[in-house]
């Protein structure tokens, strides 16, 4: 199986699938995107589209999330750690991302959110799990609720600064939420968020 992800003709199709619905999804709802108009568009017959996915939803949550992940990588080191600077990097990324998917598809974003909602947040809960792990005083469980939580805060502050008309810079966004975490997180229990 290992084997067919990698085979670069697997590969070129899928891109041509993911090219497709990218040239589609500016111009149509995705209701309104069939998967003739796909295959027709990347070239395939519809065998092959289902051989890589299994409808037009799952197409949209890879093509979301490859493009969010992509962005991520550019902004984050492989070494990175949780601090400050990421998860900055994490909340910028997330405002682009949002701002650059309700722009580039404003025909199907509100209907499309549901779908990427938790996708995006499952991905999310990985890079902080990755992050949290280099922390030696946490063990497994507080890492994991951390990550959930901070999932769903980036989420959702990203989203609601996007719908909200997006009245500050990303970057101006992440330093108040930063602030506001940490001042919460210090009201709790007297101490400071690690970054």
């Amino acid at each position: 199986m290992e084997e067919t992800k990698t085979d670069p003709r697997v590969l070129r199709t899928r891109q041509l699938i993911l090219d497709a619905f990218h040239a589609l999804i500016p111009n149509k709802d995705i209701k309104d995107i069939t998967i003739g108009d796909i295959t027709k568009r990347a070239t395939i017959n519809r065998a092959t589209f289902y051989a890589h996915y299994a409808d037009k939803y799952e197409l949209m949550e890879d093509a979301l999330s490859q493009m969010f992940k992509d962005s991520l990588m550019q902004k984050l080191s492989c070494h990175a750690d949780l601090n400050r600077a990421t998860l900055t990097g994490i909340i910028v990324t997330l405002c682009e991302f949002h701002a650059n998917f309700s722009t580039q598809c404003a025909r199907s974003y509100e209907a499309m959110s549901p779908y990427i909602e938790n996708k995006m947040v499952k991905l999310l809960k990985g890079v902080f799990r990755q992050l949290l792990s280099q922390k030696s005083y946490l063990d497994d469980t507080a890492a994991q609720r951390i990550s959930v939580i901070l999932s769903w805060i980036a989420y959702g502050l990203a989203r609601d600064w996007n719908t909200d008309g997006r009245k500050v810079t990303p970057e101006q966004l992440a330093e108040q939420a930063i602030a506001a975490l940490s001042a919460a997180v210090r009201e709790i229990d007297g101490v400071g968020l690690p970054v």
